[in-house]
């Protein structure tokens, strides 16, 4: 059948099938979610587990299937690592005297998940970026030698990318995998002031406390990390200041230079020394997983996937008296969102088969995620779509909604369709620097191949008072990632009903379909990603 049939066939099911989202349900997961008793649902922790419970038995309740070979938990072994207070990195210039930052204060690093102490030292290689784009005629490396050398870069990516691809290229995986393959040996990220004013240092050392994740490979091997390159580092902003200063550089034209999505890669006069000491363990922690049978004879074999993470960052050195993330948007909205529309989908089933994915292990870079895209509890290929559900930030109404992954596959298509039959607009990415697209789970889908697509809230109150691209840049910088992300704040959960309707139709339709979606032609995801499906 033609794509347009196609979608009008499965758009005129969704409008038969219509069902009603209330706030009740809504504000009764995100209650349970979110309150202090799961201690913010950290990674391997008991409220962790005991939200997965939680999820697994509303999973249960409606019918849903368990959808991990017998079970709803999809069990995920991770290597947790955490540097010491005693790690330790001395910058020195040429000619000048050594200087040492100590954790926390100066600089902040993972620790090395493969060695419990790590001596790293080697000329260091300012790299811009830290990015080589073949597609964008762009490449920091080209001029430099950085074989055994230790790489400065900054995060981000140009500008002038498009955006899902300049998200793509400031993936931090993707950054140190970069930096490997161009024989670097460690690397540091820079922060600029402006980096600091939106997110800062006391945040970031919060994080870097709670310890990273790797999930493990079958061979014992942690997945992700380079042998060559398995430790990375942070500066503050003023160690970068001075970082840049020692190398006889103006930290000003260098930060302006980044701006400009033009920095200058060299060689620096300098070394770094770093000397880390990393205390390991193993955790395991479940993604939960369930299935809506289809009713298609043949279609039910195919799986429309929703993806939400369960997990949040647990509880931190305190702010304000408070410890506890309780991550009441971030992501307990999410998962309040996708019970609602499993519940939905099981009073009136689609054509194909929808999966539902609850992962582990968002905060620490989309891990559970990514254990799941390369270890799926069903066949990889009968995977059609992922759509994702992230951080419902209900402010206020608005009438538009911001769909990632627009252009880049089918799902576009549908999702244009659905604006218009439910009278909202479809709006742009309001802050692109965020490179949203790479930081929630519908990423590691894409990297296999999946077509996938994210949709938060737009950025045009209802209200003509409200700038609401203004209180979401506030709340950014206020409350994510913090202990004040809980339900005390003012929340309006009448905002969230039509992006949780609009997930819901976007499903169905891709569900009822004779087609499954594909990648539009010379799409960057689909040219890199999805020529072997």
């Amino acid at each position: 059948m033609h794509l347009r049939v196609a979608l009008l066939a499965a758009l005129t099911a969704t409008a038969s099938l219509a069902q009603t989202f209330t706030v009740a349900p809504i504000r009764a997961h995100m209650r349970f979610l979110a309150s202090d008793s799961l201690e913010g649902r950290g990674t391997g922790t008991r409220g962790h587990r005991i939200a997965a419970e939680y999820v697994a038995s509303q999973f249960e309740a409606m019918g849903a299937e368990p959808g991990a070979n017998g079970s709803y938990f999809q069990d995920v072994p991770f290597l947790k690592t955490i540097a010491a207070d005693e790690s330790t990195l001395t910058l020195t210039p040429t000619g000048g005297a050594p200087v040492t930052l100590h954790y926390a204060q100066g600089f902040m690093s993972a620790g090395d998940p493969l060695r419990r102490e790590t001596q790293l030292t080697g000329d260091v290689v300012y790299a811009g970026f830290g990015v080589t784009a073949p597609d964008q005629k762009y490449d920091n490396y080209a001029k430099l030698d950085t074989r055994g050398k230790i790489v400065a870069i900054f995060s981000g990516a140009p500008k002038s990318f498009p955006n899902e691809v300049r998200a793509h290229y400031s993936s931090s995986l993707n950054k140190a995998e970069t930096a490997a393959r161009h024989g670097a040996i460690g690397l540091i990220t820079l922060t600029s002031p402006k980096d600091a004013a939106h997110y800062d240092w006391g945040r970031v050392v919060r994080q870097y406390r709670l310890g990273a994740m790797n999930w493990i490979e079958a061979n014992g091997t942690p997945h992700g990390v380079a042998p060559s390159l398995s430790a990375t580092l942070s500066l503050s902003d003023p160690s970068t200041a001075a970082f840049l200063t020692a190398a006889k550089l103006n930290p000003e034209d260098i930060y302006a230079a980044r701006e400009e999505g033009k920095p200058r890669p060299m060689a620096l006069p300098m070394r770094a020394s770093a000397h880390l000491l990393t205390a390991r363990e193993k955790v395991v922690s479940p993604n939960v997983v369930a299935i809506i049978r289809g009713t298609d004879p043949q279609l039910r074999n195919e799986y429309v996937v929703y993806s939400s993470h369960l997990d949040h960052l647990g509880i931190t050195e305190p702010v304000n008296g408070d410890a506890i993330n309780n991550g009441a948007l971030d992501n307990a909205s999410g998962i309040a969102a996708t019970l609602e529309i499993a519940r939905a989908f099981a009073a009136d089933r689609p054509r194909r088969s929808i999966l539902f994915v609850a992962t582990t292990g968002e905060e620490k870079g989309l891990r559970g995620a990514d254990y799941f895209a390369n270890n799926p509890t069903v066949p990889l290929k009968s995977i059609v779509a992922d759509i994702n559900i992230d951080e419902i930030l209900m402010l206020h109404k608005t009438r538009d909604l911001t769909p990632l992954g627009l252009d880049n596959s089918d799902l576009g298509d549908y999702a244009k369709k659905i604006a218009k039959a439910m009278n909202v607009e479809l709006s742009p990415d309001p802050f692109p620097e965020e490179v949203i697209f790479v930081r929630s789970d519908q990423y590691p889908f894409v990297k296999q191949g999946v077509p996938a697509i994210y949709v938060g809230v737009g950025s045009k109150a209802v209200d003509p008072k409200v700038d609401m691209a203004a209180e979401m840049a506030k709340w950014m910088t206020t409350r994510y990632h913090s202990p004040s992300d809980d339900l005390s704040q003012p929340l309006d959960y009448e905002a969230a009903l039509p992006l949780i309707e609009f997930n819901y139709r976007l499903g169905q339709a891709v569900a009822n379909a004779d087609a499954r979606p594909r990648w539009k032609p010379n799409d960057f995801f689909g040219k890199t990603f999805g020529q072997s499906r």
